[in-house]
């Protein structure tokens, strides 16, 4: 059975296949006749293009390699380190050129395409060695390639992103199976994959999504290349892939992390792994139970196919993010499987496609996959069976799912350590009628500012703060009482000596929301609750100062102390949905404020309360009105 193939009369014949064949010759052709490339350029970490002011991603034009544009205020950077991440984002354009070009060859059988391939993939095996080994801004030596978590590389900024490219290029090859004279190949093992596994194999250490990867791009090559000793290393070794999924998958069939994009990060590699193993008729231990953490992500997401996105990632991821995962683990598992069924529902859903900024998957438009066009390319979606998302608790990862048609609300109560948590204890995301309410805002990338005095921050959540500080805790959380409509939990020791509970309940005509703390001493209480929706009631209310300036509170905008008695009654449009919020202020303080959404160019109304005590109780009601 082929994974990878061309299907010439289908891409030929169908007006969306060939507007895409169009565009990939155009790119491909333009990208090979200003290719340039050299080992005296560093790549740099792609976390790193984000403006220093807004925090909001910088433009990437191929064709301005020392012009940096910010998307939101437009200030235009020059230096250095931005120079060094735009190589990085142009090696990777050039390894998904050698996709197009492969793919057009087996369309258009023109030679010049297989000449441009051997052309660039060429540059970059006889020269690998040349290029500085190095990790994000540093360079090392062989003694120095697990410095950083990423771990070392040379073409790309870190081990992570070269395993990324490294199976792309065999996917190429696949595609040009019997196109290429053996010489060649035999230079590519010799001059670019076995030092690649150089790099790679002394990076497998221990149980993480980075591993996981390398595996994926070890594995990938010693199948390719029929390496008996990486094939054994990947699915035999103490820190392989089947011992990965085995520590690192919770009973929930989610990886440990508690991040959706990390769980789906992680598959990418996985179902690469995983496909190219049926491929070549190696067993693969865990393929089942990646079958089942690609049903239960299904299962994780809101009604509207929007994913809950606690801890770092990216913001708005949707399922059809990762359409493409689906797509190649549908080429594996078969249409008519249950991945394959869900696969369906996913295509079938009419939203647009939210993208991510790094190691971007090859797409047209954001509309069609590399993987759809070369493995499903007339894949029936209409031929599909409704699939029916209830409540569920995830009690392995510290997540629980309210559902009905009207409401959905997500809470997140726990960690699983520390790698990549955010302090957002008892955080909850709400959808209403199908639009959000109020949700995770996950987090820019890493080196941008608001990542890190924002994102990661207790404050942008949906909780309560201590003494205005982060939650110290990494530790999981307890169910109290679950049900259909009722998520009741219990963290002790968010910080030391401090307990919370919340307790959400939903009904058709909305949701209430209780959130008690416990303390053995008294501290200062600040519930905080970010609403999408437009704020409809004018509020009573003077300018205020928060008092605190750190942990995210200096990010607060417009702030206003609300004049309030026992009870602050508001009402909210949201789409074309009315909300009223009843919110008990009784002995408590109110204020509102305007707070960063992500993007940052938009915003959120927050409420909070703030009480002086040792116990205190939150209590709000979110009614629909008919």
């Amino acid at each position: 059975m082929k994974i990878f193939d061309i299907n010439e009369q289908i891409l030929t014949t169908n007006p969306k296949y060939m507007e895409m064949l169009e565009s990939m010759k155009k790119e491909a052709e333009k990208f090979c006749n200003e290719f340039h490339d050299s080992p005296e350029y560093l790549s740099e970490w792609g976390h790193n293009y984000f403006c220093p002011e807004d925090g909001e991603r910088l433009i990437f034009d191929l064709d301005k390699p020392h012009e940096h544009v910010c998307q939101l205020c437009h200030t235009v950077y020059q230096n250095k380190t931005f120079d060094n991440v735009w190589r990085y984002f142009y090696r990777n354009t050039a390894i998904l050129t050698l996709m197009k070009l492969a793919t057009l060859y087996r369309v258009e059988k023109d030679s010049k395409y297989l000449t441009e391939y051997k052309k660039i993939l060429g540059f970059y095996s006889d020269h690998y060695v040349e290029f500085a080994l190095h990790a994000k801004d540093k360079i090392v030596d062989e003694s120095g390639l697990t410095v950083d978590v990423g771990g070392a590389a040379r073409l790309m900024p870190q081990g992570l992103n070269e395993a990324i490219v490294a199976i792309r290029i065999i996917i190429s090859l696949e595609l040009l199976k019997g196109e290429l004279e053996e010489e060649f190949l035999e230079g590519l093992n010799k001059n670019l994959f076995i030092p690649i596994t150089d790099i790679l194999i002394p990076q497998i250490t221990h149980i993480h999504n980075i591993p996981c990867w390398l595996n994926a791009a070890v594995g990938v090559i010693g199948l390719y290349t029929q390496n008996q000793s990486f094939i054994d290393l990947v699915f035999k070794g103490e820190f392989g892939i089947n011992e990965q999924l085995k520590q690192g998958v919770t009973g929930d069939k989610f990886w440990y992390e508690g991040s959706i994009h990390y769980n789906f990060f992680l598959l990418e590699g996985v179902v690469d792994l995983m496909a190219f193993a049926q491929l070549h008729g190696q067993e693969f231990a865990s393929k089942g139970l990646v079958e089942e953490m690609l049903i239960r992500a299904y299962h994780y997401a809101f009604d509207n196919d929007i994913l809950p996105n606690p801890n770092d990632g990216w913001p708005n991821v949707t399922l059809k993010s990762y359409e493409y995962i689906y797509c190649l683990a549908t080429k594996v598992f078969g249409e008519d499987s249950e991945v394959g069924n869900i696969y369906k529902n996913i295509c079938a859903n009419p939203s647009e496609r939210v993208e991510f900024p790094l190691s971007k998957p090859f797409y047209y438009n954001n509309e069609i996959s590399f993987e759809r066009m070369s493995c499903l390319p007339d894949l029936d979606i209409n031929n599909r069976s409704e699939i029916k998302r209830t409540s569920t608790c995830f009690e392995n990862s510290y997540f629980g799912m309210l559902k009905n048609d009207h409401i959905n609300v997500f809470m997140k109560y726990g960690h699983r350590g520390p790698s990549h948590a955010h302090p957002d204890k008892m955080n909850i995301e709400v959808m209403v009628e199908g639009l959000s309410l109020s949700r995770d805002l996950s987090n820019t990338g890493y080196g941008s500012k608001l990542c890190n005095e924002w994102h990661r921050h207790s404050l942008s959540h949906n909780t309560v703060l201590v003494d205005g500080k982060n939650h110290v805790s990494t530790e999981g959380g307890k169910i109290v009482e679950f049900n259909d409509t009722i998520c009741h939990s219990l963290v002790e020791d968010v910080y030391e000596g401090v307990d919370y509970q919340r307790r959400v309940e939903i009904s058709d005509h909305g949701f209430t929301d209780s959130f008690g703390v416990e303390s053995k001493e008294e501290h200062q209480l600040d519930w905080i609750f970010h609403s999408e929706a437009t704020l409809l009631t004018e509020v009573a209310s003077t300018p205020a100062k928060i008092e605190y300036d750190a942990f995210g509170y200096e990010h607060l905008k417009d702030v206003r102390k609300v004049v309030s008695s026992d009870e602050l009654r508001l009402q909210w449009k949201l789409g074309k949905v009315t909300l009223t919020s009843i919110i008990d202020t009784k002995d408590k303080d109110v204020f509102m404020a305007q707070t960063y959404d992500n993007p940052v160019s938009r915003f959120r109304t927050a409420i909070i309360l703030r009480t002086k005590n040792k116990t205190a109780t939150f209590n709000a009601v979110w009614e629909i009105e008919k």
